[in-house]
């Protein structure tokens, strides 16, 4: 009889050790979310940008014994850049950016006749810049503006009439949008669109005749670095 007791007694004893710890293993575990910081909200930055170019039609005038008109088709092509600016906070900040742009021509087209060339239009832009957004946890959309000039080069070879190699300055200005992801607390990358549009500007081909482009416009896809530094 005692040792059916002390049976009886040793079974319930392990199975309630069993019971307090299987509950024990049943307890949630609580892991503190990851939290990153936002970027500081002012101070300096440097970015860097990179991206596709999708220009509009470009219309012009060449001189050849008369005034006719051209249509120049240019293909897409590919912008690269760079900027230092100041934000003043997370709204609102001020850049001065610099941009490289480059898209072949394909064909030159005037009086009814349509001449295929080989050379390319490179574009360089100057500009100020101005950013309005707002920061999200690690999110950051914005727009900005900015006016400045452009140095545009043509570098073409027309089969009969005369080659062009000269380049010209004109007014620029652009509108932006896009968004930033905080990686760290203080870099970022995003993505954003720019509309550029590059006034009409003046050259003279080989043979000394005057060439004039129409103001035009490009489209732009691009992808970007921002790092900053300074304040926090």
């Amino acid at each position: 009889m005692l040792f059916k007791k002390i049976c009886f007694a040793g079974t319930a004893l392990i199975f309630s050790s069993g019971m307090a710890i299987g509950a024990d293993f049943a307890q949630p575990v609580y892991i503190e979310p990851f939290e990153p910081a936002p970027l500081p909200p002012a101070g300096f930055y440097a970015s860097l940008h990179a991206g596709y170019v999708m220009p509009e039609d470009v219309d012009g005038e060449i001189e050849l014994g008369g005034t006719t008109g051209i249509d120049v088709e240019v293909e897409d092509g590919y912008r690269i850049g760079g900027s230092v600016g100041y934000d003043f906070n997370s709204m609102i900040g001020v850049e001065a950016e610099v941009s490289y742009s480059a898209t072949d021509v394909d064909s030159i087209s005037g009086g009814g006749v349509t001449f295929n060339t080989s050379g390319d239009a490179r574009i360089l832009t100057l500009m100020g810049n101005v950013i309005v957004g707002n920061q999200y946890d690690r999110w950051r959309p914005y727009v900005g503006i900015g006016a400045g000039a452009a140095h545009v080069n043509i570098d073409v070879t027309v089969p009969v009439i005369d080659d062009l190699d000269d380049s010209d300055w004109a007014f620029a200005a652009q509108a932006m949008a896009g968004v930033d992801f905080s990686l760290t607390d203080t870099v970022s990358l995003g993505a954003r669109y720019r509309y550029i549009h590059i006034g009409s500007t003046d050259y003279t081909d080989g043979g000394d005749d005057p060439v004039s482009i129409d103001s035009f416009g490009t489209h732009n896809i691009e992808a970007v670095l921002k790092v900053k530094f300074g304040e926090y």
